[in-house]
């Protein structure tokens, strides 16, 4: 697989789970802490920039390598301030499993920026 099918794969799921954030925003909004106010505002807001993320990715346009690296942070700070805490307090395989896809997908995110091309002025994946 080349970068570019890997850059492909990884814009493609972002925009899918994006996209799921809209279709199951009542739920997704269930799973946001009690202290975080404005649950379905936070879940648009993923979604929105889940999907803005995958096509600044697919097109390499859009400050690609910035919004993968803000996408890393952002699934890092859900690995800290969602998942742990859930992990922790309710101890079941679903809830370490989620935490750990939020570190990994972090990680990855760091690793499609860092796979960027430099200047987003030209096509990421062709």
């Amino acid at each position: 697989m080349t970068d570019a099918h890997g850059l492909l794969a990884f814009a493609l799921s972002l925009m899918v789970f994006g996209y799921q954030h809209f279709l199951y925003a009542k739920f997704i909004a269930t799973l946001v802490p009690a202290w975080i106010p404005f649950h379905l505002f936070w879940v648009y807001f993923t979604g929105v920039g889940l999907m803005v993320t995958g096509l600044a990715v697919l097109v390499g346009r859009f400050g690609g390598r910035l919004s993968t690296t803000w996408l890393g942070i952002m699934f890092l700070l859900w690995f800290v301030l969602l998942h742990i805490p859930r992990a922790v307090t309710k101890n079941t395989r679903d809830e370490w499993n989620s935490a750990f896809v939020a570190l990994a997908m972090g990680g990855a995110s760091f690793i499609v920026a860092r796979a960027m091309p430099g200047k987003d002025s030209a096509m990421a994946i062709r």
